[in-house]
């Protein structure tokens, strides 16, 4: 298990249990000490349904180890998904999405959806992430037409930013 999602894994097991954060910070080795966005996700084996998950496409701590661990809070505590008890712990499965730094781009050609995320933000304030290599997203045309749809954007109306990014994924 990899370093990442062992954390992951750690903090969802101590915090369902006892609602607390454990003191970790002596213990951070050096590659989880940059400042990296992410994204958590925790899957019920067999079938790896998706029990929680919750990321940003900015950092909002100084390390990966801060981010992942409010992250995985965070996907404990999101009330739209079904409560983790003590008795799903064993059958978990552990994920972590590690964003390398956004990149502003101009137009579709810069976007590759099986390489590059795309976040979006508009003048109104909507948004949305779409990972790379999503199911059923092959252009970056449907890339994009998928990104508006999610966030509600209208580009008619609305002044579009758009962004890509890298990521590493980690299990």
């Amino acid at each position: 298990m990899d370093i990442r999602t062992k954390l992951t894994k750690n903090i969802t097991e101590h915090y369902v249990q006892t609602k607390s954060v454990p003191e970790f910070a002596h213990l951070v080795p050096e590659e989880l000490k940059t400042q990296r966005a992410c994204y958590v996700y925790l899957y019920q084996k067999p079938g790896q349904r998706l029990r929680a998950m919750y990321g940003r496409p900015l950092p909002h701590y100084s390390t990966l180890a801060d981010e992942i661990v409010a992250n995985t809070i965070k996907a404990i505590d999101e009330p739209s998904y079904r409560t983790i008890s003590r008795a799903d712990l064993t059958s978990l499965y552990y994920s972590v999405a590690v964003l390398e730094s956004i990149q502003r781009i101009s137009d579709l050609s810069h976007l590759n959806p099986s390489l590059y995320g795309l976040y979006i933000i508009s003048d109104k304030e909507k948004s949305a992430l779409l990972l790379p290599g999503r199911l059923g997203i092959d252009t970056p045309q449907e890339q994009y037409a998928t990104a508006l749809r999610e966030s509600g954007i209208q580009d008619k109306h609305e002044t579009i930013s758009m962004y890509r990014f890298g990521v590493n994924y980690y299990e």
